[in-house]
């Protein structure tokens, strides 16, 4: 390489960021031009987005010498005495929001992952972003780069990566979510990859059912198996029958690649030292110890 095209080289490293640069090498590999130029777009005038790392690091171990409750949406929700998590601090996932009128508290953060599901809930989801902000909401950034989410200063974006079975647990369970964390089976475990990095110990899992049935009411939408489309609101495997109701686009479970992940979260948990239990009412979940979910809340 010549001086002067190794000081083009340096000139164009020193002008963007890697993560910039790997965008533009994508698309030279076929990207069409219009997704670039909205990643772009969202870099330069989204400074929550720019500033992604630097936020995140700033709630490293904040919340140490905490415990947290990670709130699955299974139906043993409704089993569940919500009203004790009135000043606890909750992690609630993708459709959380349909309990709101049972409950007089809100989730102190919110996180959703599913690239097939968020698109299709979007504006629901930046209703509740503007409605809620004291909660702290996580979100990987391609729903921001790909312009399906709305940013706003409660709204902490994070990079993906993808699942490496090569080296495990870590290679599914982030060490430092200002780096990456990993793509999940279930929106649990993006949700305690961040609970552990922010300092909580312990953490209670509940409504984490980890058992679904797919209804004869639900069609595949084109020649993708995972991909179904329910015709009613007939939902067993969550809180609400309305949750993945008529119209909502979802993907099949796949529940042992759950089971799988969980267990990885689990070695990962046991080696940061962060104790992890499951106090989810029945359900089939057994890769956590099991506490009584009652007995956690003391008696006046």
């Amino acid at each position: 390489m010549s001086r002067l095209s190794e000081n083009l080289v340096a000139v164009w490293r020193g002008i963007l960021p890697e993560s910039q640069r790997r965008a533009f090498y994508q698309w030279r590999r076929g990207w069409h031009p219009w997704p670039l130029s909205k990643y772009l777009l969202a870099m330069v005038i989204d400074g929550e987005l720019r500033n992604k790392a630097r936020r995140l690091r700033n709630l490293r171990g904040r919340y140490r010498g905490n415990r947290c409750f990670i709130m699955g949406n299974g139906p043993s929700i409704n089993k569940t005495d919500l009203s004790l998590l009135h000043d606890e601090f909750v992690w609630g996932v993708n459709r959380c929001y349909l309990l709101f009128d049972r409950i007089s508290w809100r989730p102190s953060f919110f996180v959703a992952v599913d690239r097939r599901v968020v698109p299709d809930v979007a504006g629901e989801i930046d209703d509740v972003i503007e409605a809620l902000p004291k909660t702290l909401f996580f979100f990987p950034d391609r729903f921001r780069s790909e312009w399906i989410l709305r940013s706003n200063h409660n709204v902490h974006w994070y990079s993906e990566k993808p699942q490496e079975r090569d080296d495990l647990p870590f290679g599914m369970f982030s060490r430092d979510v200002s780096s990456w964390v990993s793509t999940v089976s279930t929106v649990s475990i993006a949700a305690l990859q961040l609970a552990v990095y922010l300092g909580f110990s312990p953490i209670y899992l509940i409504g984490c059912d980890t058992s679904y049935v797919i209804p004869a009411s639900v069609l595949k939408e084109g020649e993708n198996p995972k991909h179904l489309v329910s015709t009613q609101d007939d939902d067993p495997n969550h809180f609400h029958a309305r949750y993945f109701g008529k119209g909502s686009k979802w993907h099949d479970p796949q529940v042992e690649r759950m089971f799988f992940h969980y267990e990885q979260a689990k070695h990962a948990c046991d080696v940061l030292g962060a104790e992890v239990y499951n106090a989810t009412i029945v359900g089939a979940l057994e890769v956590f110890p099991r506490v009584d979910y009652k007995t956690l809340f003391s008696r006046p």
